[in-house]
């Protein structure tokens, strides 16, 4: 594969997501659609139904009280919301059962999750209104990395072994091995779903935030959400991650170290939870 493009171009009919899902986008493209019509859009999946019901009565939201129904749902979150809880849940759904040729799945979807919850942490403490749609994109950031696991797999692996013997960042690797990198495969993979510009754009400067003119502040926040990762993965959550932060990072989002290590410890707690529903939702969604 010349690029990125070329290589999602070629996965194309084996990364689609699922129905449900391609419905439901299409209805929050519809300016016409009302929140009637994404309760139906939804309903059409009884295993999504019972997955974003489960999720919306969990402590990742904390209601005060039992929602039974997705209409209700949809009243409560909103419209986008709901739809980036059907996207996690799809995109968790398209890729299981992949190789572990290269990266055992388990911990893949362990680091994905944490920064979902990291990056939704670090957005609540910069006071984002819509914090919650921070999830989704720290989630998908390293979405690219699955491609080239199963496609370009031993190109990925050396790449990986370069990175761990001399610490060179693993974007700066594979740009030097493959010829691009996990985050314009990311991008590309996102552009090809038709997922909104800034989430495309996040993932594809989250390593340098200041490389995107509009979207900057989602990117810096992708960025420390990567770096957390690293860190929690490190005995008593310490390890390097301030290093692998961006200087520009700490001046967009304006947080201080003792604040970021908090939402890693946040992050870390919700994790266990998250990973055995999405577990579920795996199982039910058809």
């Amino acid at each position: 594969m010349k690029s990125a493009e070329e290589l999602v171009e070629h996965c194309s009919s084996l990364v689609s997501l699922p129905e449900v899902y391609l419905q439901v986008k299409t209805v929050i493209d519809d300016p016409e659609s009302t929140m009637a019509d994404l309760s139906a859009a939804i309903s059409l999946d009884p295993g999504m139904t019972a997955v974003v019901l489960k999720l919306v009565n969990s402590a990742f939201y904390g209601m005060p009280r039992k929602v039974e129904t997705i209409s209700r749902a949809v009243g409560i979150l909103g419209m986008q919301p709901l739809h980036d809880l059907v996207l996690a849940v799809s995109v968790t759904k398209t890729f299981s059962g992949l190789s572990q040729q290269v990266m055992n799945m388990n911990i893949f979807w362990a680091n994905s999750f944490f920064s979902g919850l990291a990056a939704r942490e670090l957005a609540r403490k910069c006071f984002l209104v819509d914090s919650e749609r921070m999830f989704v994109e720290g989630l998908l950031r390293d979405l690219g990395h699955l491609l080239l696991y199963q496609h370009l797999p031993e190109k990925a692996e050396e790449a990986m072994k370069i990175s761990a013997s001399t610490g060179e960042p693993i974007h700066t690797t594979e740009q030097k091995i493959i010829g691009f990198d996990y985050t314009q495969v990311g991008k590309s993979l996102v552009d090809a779903w038709q997922l909104p510009i800034n989430l495309g754009e996040a993932i594809r400067h989250q390593n340098k935030p200041s490389g995107t003119p509009d979207y900057q502040f989602e990117a810096a926040l992708l960025n420390i959400a990567s770096a957390l990762t690293e860190g929690f993965q490190s005995p008593n959550g310490e390890g390097n991650w301030k290093t692998m932060i961006a200087p520009e990072s700490w001046a967009l989002t304006g947080l201080d170290e003792e604040g970021i290590k908090n939402c890693l410890l946040e992050a870390g707690k919700q994790l266990s939870s998250m990973l055995d529903l999405m577990e579920e939702a795996q199982c039910r969604v058809g």
